[in-house]
């Protein structure tokens, strides 16, 4: 822990993928399909995981320089071919990380506002919230195609910051990266991570975050214990 913010917390912006939702394997499956119709070589599930959490552009950049088709020509195919193979797969066999929805009642039921930031795009974000049954609890999302500067810059966590009507140094960031941690530096939020998500790797307390939680739902007796 690096010093838990003075303000109180009124309100809680959270990451999605990682930290709410566990949609490693669908992501994978849609990169294994297109880089199969590509000719490309299948990058496995633990590669994959550790290119999630800076969006869709980046993660194809980086998994065709690690199949070895690092030229920008292949971009753009294979991006659209992902983008279609993942439309067909998102929200089939992603779950909540354990936590996550008694977290996240627990803190509906005492009227704290809560939001998603998220670099990835807005339909599948809502597909994911919407079959999941998440989507009502939130006053906003955030997506990665809403035309802001995408994390780890802060500009999205001060809109969602505006759409719940929150100060940002009494509202927290809950993620799982050192993107969520920047990002949230960058808006002036306090921030929390989770240590089971997807940081490329990287462990949780290499970050420079103000409190490592186990889960939401201890996240959520936190805030509320005030």
């Amino acid at each position: 822990m690096r010093g838990v913010p003075t303000h109180p917390i009124r309100a809680v912006i959270f990451d999605l993928d990682g930290t709410l939702v566990d949609t490693a394997g669908e992501i994978a499956l849609a990169l294994e399909r297109t880089f199969t119709e590509l000719g490309l070589p299948v990058l496995p599930q633990a590669a994959v995981v550790d290119l999630i959490g800076r969006g869709i552009q980046a993660l194809m950049r980086r998994a065709l320089q690690q199949s070895g088709a690092a030229a920008e020509s292949a971009f753009e195919p294979a991006l659209a071919r992902f983008e279609a193979h993942y439309a067909d797969v998102v929200a089939t066999s992603a779950t909540l990380f354990p936590g996550v929805r008694e977290g996240i009642e627990s803190l509906a039921a005492n009227s704290v506002p809560m939001a998603v930031v998220t670099n990835k795009l807005r339909w599948f974000s809502e597909r994911l919230l919407e079959r999941l049954q998440l989507a009502e609890r939130f006053v906003a999302l955030v997506a990665g195609d809403d035309g802001l500067a995408r994390k780890p810059d802060g500009a999205m966590l001060r809109a969602a910051c505006n759409a719940m009507g929150t100060r940002v140094e009494e509202t927290v960031m809950l993620g799982d990266s050192a993107n969520d941690v920047l990002a949230a530096r960058h808006a002036g939020c306090p921030v929390w991570c989770v240590p089971y998500g997807y940081n490329e790797g990287r462990p949780v307390a290499s970050l420079a975050c103000d409190r490592v939680v186990d889960s939401v739902r201890e996240a959520a007796e936190l805030i509320l214990a005030g």
